[in-house]
C-alpha cells in the first residue's frame, strides 16, 4: 500500500470479504476490486493497486496474497492487456511458492470506460 492509500468502501450492499469458517480453517471471499477514477486506462497501475489493496483486507483477517488459493480477472480488452496483466500478476506472485489458481475473462460493459480491470480473490486460512 501507499502510505496513507485506503480502500474505498463498496458502492452498493455487499461485504468486500466474506468469512466463513470452516472446521480450524475459514475461507475469505473477496469482492471484485476494481481502482474507479484511478490510474485511467493503465491496466498495470490499476492491477497493482488492487493487489496492495486485496493484501490490505486479508491482512485485517492475518491473510496475505500467499493465501490466496484462486483468484479471476475481468479484463475490458483481453486481447490487447492480458500480457500486461500476467507480467503485474507474475511479480506479484513471484516469491509465493504456491501461487493460486487463476482465471481471467474478457468483458464488454465496465462501470467506467477507463475501468480496465477487476480481481476477486478466495483464500483459506488455517487456525
Amino acid at each position: 500500500m501507499f502510505e496513507g492509500e485506503k480502500i474505498p468502501g463498496p458502492i452498493g450492499k455487499y461485504s468486500q470479504v466474506r468469512v466463513v469458517p470452516i472446521g480450524n480453517a475459514k475461507m475469505l471471499f473477496l469482492s471484485g476490486m476494481a481502482t474507479v477514477g484511478e490510474f485511467p486506462f493503465d491496466i498495470q497501475k490499476q492491477a497493482e493497486a488492487i493487489f496492495r489493496r486485496m493484501n490490505q483486507l486479508l491482512e485485517q483477517h492475518g491473510a496475505s496474497l500467499a493465501d490466496l488459493v484462486k483468484i479471476t480477472a475481468f479484463l475490458a480488452d483481453i486481447r490487447g492487456e492480458y500480457q500486461k496483466y500476467n507480467e503485474v500478476r507474475n511479480r506479484v506472485f513471484e516469491k509465493v511458492a504456491n501461487p493460486p489458481a487463476s482465471s481471467s475473462v474478457g468483458i464488454t460493459m465496465n462501470l467506467d470506460a477507463e475501468l480496465r480491470i477487476e480481481i476477486e480473490g478466495v483464500a483459506v486460512v488455517q487456525g
